[in-house]
């Protein structure tokens, strides 16, 4: 028997990682559904803390008083609303763009996540309106074209179908409407902190209370968020093999009693909380002497 005989063979059918290779290499098999829900959940928590991290940078913008940047942001984006140039929108959008290129934010993910998502689905949406049944104009994509008028169930069909130039000019217009606002938007929450950007909105006369319950909303949100991690986490380690669509409907339905309970339980922990502290229904702030 040779030295290398001496050792200790491990089987075949323990050498191989069947569970891992099958999980890696098959082309057909999806995702666990409470896999997806962590992973999104980990992202908008990730999102959060990028967010958070660059408002709370030395940047110029990030100086900016918040009362300031938000009365800006609210008159541009009600500006950018009476705007019927596209050439001074495109303007207003390469100024944002400048504007995040200042504040060291990324410039184009930030782009890819704003415009791939509400402006496209807006232009898609708006591509009947662009039709001359609703706006007329300059033919500029022909799409259906007859010697003459026909009539289908009562309504009179046009001899021609074709998308104008005037109504592509106003779903461009549109777009460029939402793009630019939520730009907009981004910008003024990623460079300030989110204590700053709630108190600002009292400048616009938002009353106290309602801001600080917007408040409250928006950091027990990201609380949630955590316990719903750590509920979806448990139901994963103790979920073996595949479930069928009966047995996950059961275990979402489940899950959004369970976090909707455990949330109402949250909610007279933190008023008690609050009461013990002397909350007496006024909305109080930690100001610096520089505000």
């Amino acid at each position: 028997m040779t030295a290398e005989e001496n050792y200790l063979q491990l089987p075949e059918w323990m050498e191989k990682t069947g569970c891992q290779e099958q999980v890696n290499t098959s082309p057909g098999r999806r995702t666990n559904f409470l896999v997806k829900s962590i992973r999104r959940m980990k992202q908008n928590i990730a999102d959060e803390l990028m967010t958070e991290s660059f408002a709370n940078r030395q940047g110029i913008l990030q100086q900016l008083d918040a009362r300031l940047k938000f009365v800006i942001v609210v008159l541009l984006v009600l500006a950018v609303g009476f705007v019927r140039s596209i050439p001074i929108l495109l303007g207003v959008w390469l100024f944002t763009i400048i504007l995040m290129r200042i504040a060291c934010i990324p410039v184009l993910t930030m782009q890819k996540r704003i415009w791939g998502v509400i402006p496209l689905i807006t232009l898609l949406i708006s591509i009947p309106a662009m039709l001359n049944i609703f706006i007329d104009g300059k033919p500029l994509i022909m799409i259906y074209e007859s010697t003459q008028q026909s009539v289908l169930a009562g309504i009179d069909i046009p001899a021609s179908l074709y998308i104008s130039q005037q109504g592509l000019t106003a779903g461009l217009r549109l777009c460029l409407r939402i793009g630019i606002s939520l730009s907009l938007g981004v910008l003024l929450v990623m460079t300030t902190p989110a204590a700053r950007l709630f108190k600002s909105m009292q400048v616009m006369g938002i009353p106290a209370l309602m801001v600080m319950i917007l408040e409250m909303s928006y950091r027990y949100l990201v609380l949630l968020l955590t316990l719903s991690i750590e509920m979806f986490e448990a139901r994963q380690l103790r979920t073996v093999g595949n479930l069928s669509l009966s047995a996950k409907r059961e275990q979402v339905g489940s899950s959004i009693a369970a976090l909707f309970a455990k949330s109402m339980e949250m909610t007279d922990e933190i008023y008690l909380a609050m009461r013990a502290r002397g909350y007496t229904g006024q909305a109080v702030y930690i100001t610096s002497e520089t505000e």
